[in-house]
């Protein structure tokens, strides 16, 4: 009997060892596990082939753009070359060249205001009429050479000698008394002076003006744009005539 109880006690025993190897059997969850790492392997390898690809398409990019630059290049150096500009410099103008230009255009259009136009004005011409008056000749001539009205240089002449005139049909002044040209020229060279020449930058192109409201004259100069007021001109001594003297007596009688 004893004999075979060891033989009957194995059998028994073989199922719950089975059941409990069973149950700690790690085989399986390490074949999981395994899946699962091959998974995140093939997610990685996946990403890194996208990766790979991207900059591929990219680089395609890339070259095609090259190769349209480098045709519209050929195409710019074909044209420039059949139709070639013989003053184009391609940009390369220093500030001389430029500052040059700059004073061709300026002396080209507007001359003026390069070169100042200068006036040659003539001395008086006189001559004798009878034995008690002067004629001025030229007296119109050199009106319009310094572009002021006749009657204003007229007047001041009055009134500097101090005697009286006229001016004729031809625009010639008449003046009473003998005179010789050199003073009449240097009472012409004062009103240049004082009614003609800008104060300024001394040029004659200037123009006399009155002011309504102040009753002032004014010389504005068109070159440098300034303007000085001058005074009136003071009527000198006036000799009285017999036909003077006869409207003094009608006028008290």
């Amino acid at each position: 009997m004893s004999d075979s109880e060891p033989e009957d006690t194995v059998p028994a025993e073989a199922p719950e060892e089975a059941d409990i190897a069973a149950m700690l059997d790690l085989s399986k969850k390490k074949k999981k596990a395994k899946k699962k790492k091959d998974s995140k392997k093939d997610s990685k390898e996946g990403k890194s082939e996208k990766q790979i690809t991207q900059p591929s398409s990219s680089g395609a990019d890339e070259s095609v753009m090259a190769e349209q630059q480098a045709r519209l290049s050929e195409e710019m150096d074909a044209f420039d070359n059949e139709y070639a500009d013989e003053h184009d410099r391609k940009a390369e103008y220093s500030y001389d060249d430029l500052l040059d230009r700059v004073m061709d255009i300026l002396t080209s259009n507007n001359p003026d205001l390069i070169a100042k136009k200068r006036r040659n004005l003539k001395p008086p011409q006189l001559t004798r009429v009878g034995t008690k008056k002067t004629l001025w000749v030229n007296f119109a001539e050199n009106c319009a050479m310094m572009q002021r009205p006749a009657e204003h240089v007229f007047q001041f002449f009055m009134a500097e000698l101090g005697t009286e005139g006229s001016i004729d049909g031809s625009n010639r002044a008449v003046i009473r008394g003998k005179y010789v040209p050199k003073y009449i020229e240097s009472l012409l060279r004062k009103y240049i002076v004082e009614y003609v020449t800008c104060q300024m930058c001394r040029s004659p192109n200037t123009e006399l003006t009155k002011d309504s409201s102040t009753r002032l004259q004014f010389v504005n100069c068109k070159d440098c744009g300034s303007n000085r007021s001058v005074a009136a001109i003071r009527t000198g001594y006036h000799a009285t005539s017999r036909a003077d003297r006869r409207a003094a007596r009608n006028a008290k009688g």
